[in-house]
């Protein structure tokens, strides 16, 4: 794998972004690109602590953000050619394509907002990888979310509730962890205000859930915790009180540290063990 040099990367990539709007010859040049920086001898348990089940490439990340970078103002100005390249790159089942795929919607104008969400959901429903599922909650979304809140929240709500009829169960669980992963930049961003309505989309859930979703909702409550300990402590505790189930008090003892001491004592006795986990 050759070293990095940005100018001949910003040629390489330049010579990419006339395809644009093509998204097969696109692929093709992509290849390319790819092969020329991509790392075959490097195992992929040495990037992260579980192993991608798509293909990857070890390219490096500043290879995909310049490509991001250099394809941003198409997205600006030809959404719908754009969109339909992320379509494209979405059909090849190799890590990469589809991260650049996730990380290129993000950047699609707003009048697309719809259309990108539901790309986002087909994404969610066919997706196995944990990585892609992160840069699609955060990077395919970043323009609705800045320019939109409501609408993306809404959509969230949807996610995080989805009629049983339309979706397996398997398919309800991949929503909803999209969903939780949606509401995280929220929470982050301390420009944004709207607590409560994170609140109100999360309780749901707090008593009674899958395994699966555990992770995704601490996630949620350690940083709220420590944004808004009195909050937290208040719905913790009163969701205990009328339901003390073994997944709020799981929740409960986790997120307990994130917490004032003085929150954490009036806390500890509700989130006791009773039985092993």
């Amino acid at each position: 794998m050759p070293a990095i040099h940005l100018p001949r990367l910003q040629q390489q990539v330049e010579a990419l972004s006339e395809h644009y709007a093509d998204p097969e010859k696109f692929s093709r040049q992509l290849r390319d690109l790819f092969t020329f920086y991509g790392d075959k001898t490097r195992r992929p348990s040495e990037q992260a602590r579980k192993a991608p089940r798509l293909p990857i490439e070890n390219v490096p990340a500043p290879v995909l953000r310049q490509v991001v970078t250099q394809l941003t103002p198409y997205a600006e100005k030809t959404p719908h050619a754009i969109l339909n390249l992320c379509r494209g790159l979405w059909q090849h089942p190799i890590l990469e394509y589809r991260l650049l795929a996730a990380m290129l919607l993000g950047k699609a104008a707003i009048s697309h907002a719809e259309e990108t969400l539901d790309l986002v959901q087909n994404w969610a429903l066919e997706n196995k990888e944990e990585q892609i599922l992160q840069t699609i909650a955060g990077s395919s979304l970043s323009t609705i979310r800045q320019q939109d809140a409501n609408q993306l929240l809404s959509r969230v709500q949807n996610w995080l509730s989805p009629d049983e009829k339309d979706f397996r169960s398997a398919e309800i669980t991949s929503l909803q962890k999209l969903g939780l992963s949606a509401l995280l930049p929220f929470v982050e961003d301390f420009g944004f205000a709207n607590l409560p309505r994170i609140y109100a989309l999360i309780t749901p859930l707090l008593r009674q859930s899958p395994r699966l979703l555990r992770p995704y909702l601490l996630d949620l409550l350690i940083p709220l915790a420590r944004r808004s300990p009195q909050e937290v402590a208040y719905l913790l505790r009163t969701e205990l009180e009328a339901e003390p189930s073994e997944q709020l008090k799981w929740l409960g003892r986790r997120t307990l540290p994130a917490l004032p001491e003085e929150n954490q004592a009036r806390l500890r006795p509700l989130v006791s063990r009773t039985r092993e986990e």
